[in-house]
């Protein structure tokens, strides 16, 4: 069993806090004229809120609401992608001592009623005219629903009030008294997107949240001087604990993004010192990059291929602690100027703090990213634990590890392999769930995860698949399809990758291509195509592709090797609900999707590869 205990390191420390409003409230205090939160204005140019003025803001929104009858321990759900209305309705509603509901802007409106309906929500907040049209569809079906209140502005008469509405009407009105907030009560429930089946609520304390807020403040010294860029959606509890709390309860100026199409302008105007992304983007970013390299000048793709060859060369030098020959240090040196910075600069030229979480990140990536002067840290979590459990630091960040417990935090690897945790981050129970809680918790305060996993020498915890991920063939064969799809996607002409095989007699693959160098592909080799979906369907890629799954899975056993597959022109993504809101593959999605394309696998023998 690992636990760490980072905070009491350096010797006596004041008690933290124990709730949000609380540290809000310490925050406001220390850092008020110092910009709390920045966003792009009507007319895209950025402005900023200081914390004293963020602190005004939810303290007249909380008039408002309270106005409008809610009281403690309520439900409030906000449904909207992120921005500065988001904050300040989270800190109003939980200043209140009520429950925030957050709930993705891309679901259906079934979807959302059910959420809506189980938690009980008597207030709504949307972003836009047309997500108040969504849950006025299904509002007949939800009649604890008192209120909905419009982010933007109502500009089609639909009688909805309006969040700014509620702000002017409280303006000079005396800071509300409000309700003692515990670090035991509720302050959201979270409901999990779900790969498979019904989401669940995951109801998550104050002391859950604060807790594992602060240890990531502390772990990766967020303070005054840094600029945190937020794009990822606030309805998650990874870009909700790890970048919106740890950052305003430390001083941390947050700049918000225009949307993801915006990103790479937004850092360039930002220059942003902490960011943190999900696996899939920086794939996405590394996939196009890498396009544009293949489409370059023969020189200018020589220079970036010696460069990745020197720089990994120094870095696996440092890494085994051996010296760096003086050849090579000048040599890296020219690269890094020539080449290594000007990708820097892409992210702004400031980026001390790049933390990957949600998924595993593709240890290939992370190797070249770290050449490039990009030290990504790997984290681990789930929304059940507020979400962080472990994580690498600037410090001590080993390559295909997520690093060490955070502070307060216990892991123990427990039968099968599976992670075990236990601490002030973990949940207090999925809501309305008691035997599902009951499953996931054990009598002595263990959650189990679900995942494999095992520490190295250094208590580093590495992540090895997932217990319920198991596709078991009619020969009785249990394969897990994780390391597979991970091995297989590693191939630079294969982009994404679903093992199917239960019940059958041999394993097969729904494959996506990587379009970009199929078509470089295509073009070096003189193959003419009328289109895309015509390029794939010729002998000369399907020989490729089938090249690549072979060599990935050499040393796999007979009975995990992929015997036949099909390929696929569309990716998988959010848009197609093929993926979840936070790029985590839908694999029963996937699966029922493409079945009718399975069975035509299975029945086909010459597409046996």
């Amino acid at each position: 069993m690992i636990q760490s205990d980072d905070r009491h390191a350096g010797g006596f420390v004041r008690p933290d806090p124990r709730t949000i409003p609380e540290a809000f409230a310490r925050a406001v205090s220390r850092y008020q004229s110092r910009t709390a939160l920045r966003y792009r204005d009507g007319n895209g140019a950025y402005t900023g809120i200081a914390y004293e003025e963020l602190d005004r803001l939810t303290d007249r929104l909380a008039s408002a609401l309270r106005r409008l009858g809610i009281e403690p321990g309520d439900r409030v759900a906000i449904i909207a992608y992120h921005g500065p209305k988001w904050v300040i309705a989270d800190l109003a509603v939980l200043k209140l001592g009520a429950v925030v509901v957050p709930i993705y802007h891309t679901l259906s409106p079934p979807a959302m009623r059910y959420i809506l309906s189980d938690a009980g929500c008597r207030l709504v907040f949307v972003e836009t005219e047309a997500l108040r049209d969504s849950v006025e569809s299904v509002r007949e079906g939800l009649p604890a629903l008192d209120h909905v209140v419009l982010f933007e502005k109502d500009r089609d008469g639909g009688g909805c009030a309006g969040i700014d509405d509620l702000l002017d009407a409280a303006a000079g009105e005396d800071r509300p008294g409000y309700p003692a907030v515990s670090p035991d009560d509720t302050a959201t429930i979270v409901y999990t997107s779900g790969t498979t089946g019904e989401p669940k609520g995951v109801v998550l304390t104050h002391g859950n949240i604060v807790s594992n807020a602060l240890a990531l403040a502390r772990r990766f010294r967020g303070g005054p001087d840094d600029v945190f860029l937020s794009f990822l959606p606030l309805c998650h509890m990874f870009e909700r604990t790890c970048g919106y709390y740890a950052s305003l309860f430390s001083g941390v100026t947050i700049a918000i993004a225009g949307s993801l199409a915006t990103i790479v302008e937004d850092v360039q105007a930002i220059k942003p010192t902490m960011l943190i992304t999900v696996p899939r983007l920086l794939e996405k970013i590394y996939e196009a990059v890498e396009c544009g390299v293949l489409r370059s000048s023969p020189f200018r793709r020589r220079l970036v291929q010696g460069a990745i060859r020197s720089l990994n060369e120094r870095v696996n030098l440092e890494y085994r602690g051996e010296p760096v020959p003086f050849r090579l240090r000048a040599l890296c040196a020219f690269y890094d100027r020539a080449v290594a910075a000007k990708f820097r600069r892409i992210a702004g030229g400031r980026l001390r703090v790049l933390v990957s979480g949600g998924a595993a990140l593709d240890r290939r990536l992370a190797k070249t990213m770290l050449v490039l002067g990009f030290n990504v840290c790997e984290g681990y979590g789930l929304t059940e634990t507020s979400p962080v459990v472990a994580s690498a630091t600037l410090e001590e960040n080993r390559l295909g590890t997520v690093g060490r417990p955070l502070e307060g935090v216990e892991v123990m690897i427990g039968e099968n392999d599976e992670i075990l945790v236990r601490g002030p981050n973990v949940m207090k129970g999925y809501h309305n769930r008691p035997e599902e809680t009951a499953r996931a918790i054990d009598p002595v305060g263990w959650f189990h995860t679900g995942d494999r996993g095992r520490f190295d020498g250094r208590g580093n915890l590495s992540i090895t698949g997932r217990i319920k991920e198991i596709i078991v063939t009619s020969y009785g064969k249990n394969v897990a399809p994780a390391p597979i799809e991970s091995a297989i996607a590693k191939s630079p002409y294969i982009d994404q990758v679903v093992l199917c095989g239960d019940g059958r007699r041999f394993i097969a693959a729904l494959i996506v291509p990587a379009r970009c160098a199929i078509e470089e592909y295509a073009k070096g080799r003189g193959i003419v195509a009328h289109g895309y979906e015509e390029l794939l369907a010729r002998e000369e890629i399907r020989a490729l592709i089938a090249s690549e799954i072979e060599e990935a899975t050499a040393d796999a056993a007979r009975f995990e090797k992929v015997r036949r597959f099909a390929l696929i022109a569309e990716p998988f993504t959010v848009a197609n609900r093929l993926l979840t809101p936070t790029m985590k593959l839908r694999r029963a999605k996937v699966i029922e999707a493409y079945g009718d394309l399975i069975e035509q696998i299975y029945r086909e023998p010459c597409r046996e590869s």
